[in-house]
């Protein structure tokens, strides 16, 4: 009986896997840095933003920095960088279009796309995920929509079960994969649902592909006409493994040696990744997330409130990770770590602050977020002092 379920296993897995990798490798180019400060309009003081020009030319030329910053406030960019290369050991520079894997900041596009479902009441939060994924185990159909979108479902993460079961690794998955994987073994959750916080990627993917099911399209798709195509995010996309090529604008992630990550087989798998972007395409979701234009304010309130305890000062909330900062007061932000990328996607509330930074090499990617937001702490008193003794040095 066990052999016969060993056989079984093998036949799935190469049923479900049957797309190869495939990457393009782009031409050899000369480096250049692009750094633009914009014209600065009167509601933003300008000792403000020379501290924060300042201090992110030396961020970016002390870590010698891979990869794209851009800074808003109140929608205006006053801070919009590309530095360093999308292929670091054949010096090929990053381009104005370069996008990368967003890794885990694909969370809160996911969980905009359910959220808008959840306005036009497509699904409720209370909905169990058994209602649109039916062929999942009886376990899942105590699992509720809000219960993945705040990590409160208990569930296992994906790729430690995949990793398990999976000899042949030479192919990518797919979501579908993995809820075949889920269906036949039903792995073991870590707790029941709702019992406390725990980050879980499979969460998303299970978002991911409830989107697929009730729009009846492809989460690429979805994104692109849900959010991409409405935000005017030209370059972005969620990248597609199924189609035959990687976009010329696709980069990939550097180790620490700058040797290129390779696409492995768990790329295919989307919605807790997958989406690929820069920081000045990813301030125009988040202008249109300000503004009204992607969900409404209260369903914006209900994603920027904490979901689990408070704990150390953090929380989640809906698609978002949440923190307290002792003068800034509420921090919504996320991060993402995949393959050589690391990035974070902070919004400020109290002072309309945004910042994106998104690296494309381990080497020089290390921050402190604590030391980030001490240079966004400038309040009215601040501006004030700072001019007046502009002005003193001046005469």
């Amino acid at each position: 009986m066990k052999i016969f379920g060993v056989l079984f296993i093998s036949l799935f897995f190469l049923s479900c896997n049957n797309t190869p990798l495939v990457r393009n490798e782009p031409n050899n180019e000369k480096i250049t840095l692009k750094d633009t400060t914009l014209k600065k309009k009167t509601t933003i003081p300008e000792l403000e933003i020379k501290h924060i020009h300042e201090y992110f030319t030396r961020f970016v030329k002390k870590r010698r920095f891979n990869g794209s910053i851009a800074i808003a406030k109140n929608g205006q960019i006053v801070f919009d960088t590309i530095s360093g290369f999308s292929n670091v050991r054949r010096r090929i520079k990053l381009k104005e279009n370069s996008v990368q894997q967003l890794a885990s900041i694909t969370k809160p596009v996911t969980a905009t796309v359910v959220l808008q479902l959840v306005e036009e009441g497509k699904l409720k939060l209370s909905d169990t995920i058994t209602q649109f994924l039916s062929e999942l185990p009886e376990h899942y159909s105590r699992l509720t929509i809000k219960q993945l979108l705040s990590h409160r479902s208990g569930l296992s993460q994906y790729y430690y079960f995949c990793d398990h079961l999976m000899d042949e690794r030479e192919k990518l998955i797919y979501n579908d994969t993995v809820l075949c994987v889920m269906n036949f073994h039903n792995p073991d959750p870590h707790f029941k649902p709702g019992k406390r916080y725990d980050y879980c990627n499979t969460n998303y993917l299970l978002l991911a592909s409830i989107i697929e099911a009730i729009e009846k399209k492809s989460y690429p798709n979805v994104i692109k006409e849900r959010i991409l195509d409405k935000c005017g995010m030209k370059n972005s996309f969620v990248f597609n493994c199924k189609e035959d090529s990687v976009p010329s604008n696709l980069v990939y992630g550097h180790t620490k040696w700058n040797k290129l990550f390779e696409f492995d087989y768990l790329d295919g798998i989307v919605g807790d990744k997958g989406l690929f972007s820069n920081a000045k395409e990813m301030l125009l979701f988040d202008n249109k997330l300000n503004n009204g234009s992607l969900l409404n304010d209260s369903t914006i309130n209900l994603a920027f409130t904490p979901h689990n305890k408070i704990k150390h000062g953090k929380s989640y909330g809906l698609g978002w990770r949440i923190r307290h900062h002792k003068k800034l007061g509420k921090i919504i932000y996320h991060t993402g770590w995949w393959h050589g990328n690391r990035n974070i996607y902070i919004k400020i509330p109290k002072n309309d602050y945004t910042i994106v930074i998104l690296s494309n090499a381990l080497r020089g990617s290390q921050y402190n977020m604590n030391d980030i937001l001490e240079h966004f702490t400038y309040d009215e008193y601040d501006n004030k002092r700072e001019n007046q003794v502009a002005l003193f040095d001046h005469l």
